[in-house]
Formats: structure tokens, sequence, C-alpha cells
């Protein structure tokens, strides 16, 4: 995998917001961490964009401890939100559990730094994670509407909706299993 256009473009751009969001969107296509994100986020680095400037301060939700892809697809959402350390380091811990490197059998294909080929079910991941991140959105926006303060009314919708998103991805993954 190399790094995108869109990422090389926000980089230059200094578009920390732009970044974040190449960066979690190769977490989707590489849920594992052996090779696109890693390489992402050293070109950041290399590229005069410090840690300090690509994490948030964590905003306090807690950050579970269990391995499953509903905990994976909720801090997928959350991770939109608030590009924290601690929650970074929780979806890999994470993702490294759920999605280790096996042998290819045509669900998806990468490779790790060894140039090992290792396969994963892509279309399951993204599903979940498009799923947790609409429903942090959508669920924001409609808290912020119904409580009238939009940043506690974002956080506390977001949190839901990004709870229904992931219930909605968890339906949708077991309909795409059949």
């Amino acid at each position: 995998m190399s790094v995108s256009e869109k990422l090389k473009t926000a980089v230059k751009a200094k578009d920390i917001n732009a970044i974040r969001d190449c960066l979690w969107s190769r977490i989707v296509l590489d849920p594992n961490f052996t090779k696109g994100f890693p390489e992402s986020w050293k070109f950041c680095l290399d590229n005069g964009i410090t840690e300090a400037e690509l994490y948030e301060p964590h905003d306090g939700r807690p950050l579970p401890e269990e391995v499953s892809d509903d905990y994976f697809s909720a801090l997928s959402g959350q991770l939109r939100t608030n590009f924290s350390r601690e929650r970074l380091d929780a979806i890999k811990c994470i993702g490294r559990a759920l999605y280790p490197p096996k042998p290819a059998d045509g669900n998806g294909t990468a490779s790790d730094s060894s140039g090992v080929p290792h396969s994963y079910d892509v279309k399951r991941i993204v599903v979940s994670c498009a799923a947790a991140a609409i429903g942090v959105a959508v669920g924001g926006a409609v808290g912020g509407f119904l409580l009238r303060r939009v940043l506690i009314g974002a956080i506390v919708g977001g949190v839901a909706g990004g709870a229904a998103g992931a219930m909605l991805g968890k339906r949708k993954r077991s309909d795409t299993s059949r």
C-alpha cells in the first residue's frame, strides 16, 4: 500500500482534520495495522506533521478492553470525533487481535512488511466502520438539535448514534456473511 494522494495534499497544506480523516480511512483498509497505516503515519511525521498536532486530548469517554467487532466499530466512530492517543492505541490493540494476518483466501489481500500475503474480510470491516461513523454524525446532529446545547448534545447524541451505528453494522455484517 502506498500513501494516498489525498494524504499527501493534506500534509502539504498542513490540514490536520483532513490528515486525521486519511489516517482513519487507512484503519478501515488496514485494521491490523501491518502496512498502510504505519506508512501513512510515518509519511506525516517525515513531512513536518508532529504527533502533538495529530492527537487531540482524550475526551474522557471510556475505552473498552474487550476485543469485539462492536468495540472496534465503536472506537472507529469515536476516533472520527476525538483522535486521541488513548483511543488510537485501543483500536490498534483490538484491530490486531480481531484481524490477525492469515493466509490469503480471496476475501481481501494485504501484506505485512515481510511481503507475505495476508487476508481479512475487508467488506465486513468497511460496513462496520461506516455504520458507526454515520451513527456518530447523525446522532450528534440529532442530539445537538434536541438538547439545544451543541457541544453536549453532539457528544451525547454521537455516543448514542455511534452505538446504534455499530449495531446496524453488526446486523449488516451478519446479512452479508450469508
